[in-house]
């Protein structure tokens, strides 16, 4: 076994992929370690081989939570031998990359539960939580690129919690980011880390309530409505911490507000659109809806959900005149494709998504059955051919019923028609519509899971609790991963359904003889009176 130490990492060069990095992340090092380690297996170097394929390992995990939160797992999963952690926790200490380093000690904690490690680790994040903030925010000119230096700070404070080492370091280090920037920061990083207090229970309530409010006045008057009703909520939950709930509900009706001020705006500007516009009515319903209090509290909330409800309905009367597509005719493939992309292509992301949702239009019941009509009229002998459906492996999966009058049995015929041409129109439509589009959204932006939450939020068809599930199944449609997408959502949407229903009156679950309340599946709901 070929043994490596402390000096042969000095010798290796490491430090000429990191200093030859213009931005100090550990994802951007993977091209640089690969390829020294390339170097040297023609050089036939077998020891700098070895160290930069280990520093290619470690730096494979990207920390940017672009879907889902970091965990100690990502790093425990690192395949590294005994002999590599140890050179590892030998080498920690003399990294002067404060990024490698606190990965590499992260790591050595998850793996190793070395205590040492973890100290280090604490440290070394801040400081490149540091760097990536000074090449943002100073070097760049505008601290756009707010993640990086986000995530480093809440691995800080994780870690720091964890192990009960100087976790009023990592707060005074937000405090100074948040007072540096006067919630003047044009994206998110303010909000976050006020929010990363909050659910610490970290944070004087009252001078970050007056900070989240200049935030989002701020952000008001440059029309950012997402980022100021983020503030807006931030500021009313600063307000419930402290026991104020008369602030809190003032605070959640300048939130909810916020919808109709950005309908307003387009319509000023002559930008409406009255799907969006409805959607944002909708948002604003749930949201005035949701606001806590008693029914006296509550009633200047509960008049301003009525108001939007009016408008709602006038404005979806003319959304319906924007969407008259049919796309049931036969198609051009190839000018489908660019037709596809081109509805998302050069969008705002939130833009994209909703072209995408209505990129499509399925074909209607009785446009189907008019099409198997035809069918049965153009060959009689349709009725006769028994149906099968066949899954990708060969297997017949379903079959049509045997009935005992030749009238049931067309009736039988055109229904299991009826359902494998629906199932073929929505195939192409997702092959030659929704994934070329999926792809060009995924193209032209950096999806990451938070980018669904001002979808999902205040949204009357999401229960409040499930906001996380929902963005979580929506991303993961969005980015390929139709598995967890399918296995998120489909249980998602039958709960929304029951929830919508209890709302509304019905029970969506039984009570059986000893007491067992049992939920209604998705075929006992959709056929509720």
């Amino acid at each position: 076994m070929l043994s490596i130490t402390k000096k042969d990492f000095i010798k290796s060069g490491w430090q000429d992929v990191v200093n030859a990095s213009e931005k100090k992340e550990c994802f951007a090092y993977i091209k640089g370690f690969c390829q020294k380690a390339q170097e040297a297996e023609e050089a036939e170097d077998i020891r700098e081989q070895t160290i930069f394929k280990i520093l290619a390992r470690v730096t494979l995990v990207d920390i940017r939570r672009t879907h889902r939160q970091l965990n100690e797992e990502d790093f425990a999963k690192i395949d590294l031998t005994e002999e590599h952690l140890n050179f590892l926790v030998e080498i920690a200490p003399e990294i002067s990359d404060p990024e490698l380093q606190a990965r590499i000690a992260n790591i050595l904690w998850s793996k190793q539960r070395n205590y040492s490690m973890a100290k280090l680790a604490v440290n070394a994040y801040i400081k490149s939580a540091i760097e990536l903030e000074y090449f943002t925010a100073i070097k760049l000119g505008i601290p756009t690129k707010w993640i990086g230096c986000y995530d480093r700070i809440e691995r800080a404070f994780q870690l720091a919690k964890k192990i009960n080492y100087q976790v009023e370091k990592v707060v005074e280090h937000i405090e100074k980011v948040l007072e540096r920037y006067q919630g003047e920061d044009p994206l998110w990083l303010s909000a976050k880390l006020m929010e990363l207090l909050q659910k610490n229970q970290l944070g004087c309530p009252k001078k970050y309530a007056a900070l989240a409010e200049k935030a989002a006045l701020l952000s008001e008057s440059s029309y950012d409505w997402d980022r100021a009703r983020n503030y807006w909520e931030i500021k009313a939950k600063w307000h419930q911490i402290e026991k104020d709930k008369e602030k809190e509900r003032a605070t959640l009706m300048l939130a909810a507000d916020t919808y109709f001020k950005q309908v307003d705006k387009a319509i000023k500007n002559n930008q409406i659109f009255y799907l969006a516009a409805s959607k944002n009515l909708q948002k604003a319903i749930e949201a005035f809806r949701n606001i806590p209090g008693t029914k006296e509290e509550t009633v200047v909330a509960r008049a301003r959900a009525e108001k939007a409800h009016k408008l709602l309905l006038q404005y979806q009367e003319k959304s319906r005149k924007e969407w008259i597509t049919n796309y049931s005719d036969s198609v051009d493939f190839t000018e489908a494709l660019e037709k596809a992309r081109a509805i998302v292509r050069g969008e705002k992301l939130e833009d994209a998504l909703f072209s995408l949702a209505l990129s499509t239009n399925f074909t209607e019941v009785s446009q189907l059955k008019k099409q198997i009509e035809q069918i049965v009229y153009d060959f009689p002998v349709f009725p006769l051919i028994k149906k099968e459906k066949i899954n990708h492996t060969g297997k017949v999966v379903a079959r049509q019923k045997v009935e005992a009058t030749q009238f049931e049995e067309l009736k039988a015929a055109m229904e299991f028609e009826m359902y494998h041409t629906s199932a073929s129109y929505q195939s192409i439509q997702a092959q030659v519509l929704i994934d070329p589009a999926r792809e060009q959204i995924n193209l032209e932006h950096s999806v990451q899971l938070k980018d669904f939450f001002p979808i999902v939020s205040n949204n009357p068809f999401v229960p409040p609790k499930r906001k996380y599930l929902f963005a979580k199944g929506l991303y993961a449609g969005l980015t390929g991963d139709f598995y967890t997408s399918t296995h998120i959502l489909i249980p998602q949407i039958e709960n929304a359904i029951r929830y919508l229903l209890w709302k509304q009156g019905a029970l969506p679950s039984s009570y059986e003889d000893k007491g067992i309340q049992n939920e209604y599946n998705l075929n006992k709901i959709l056929y509720l009176p």
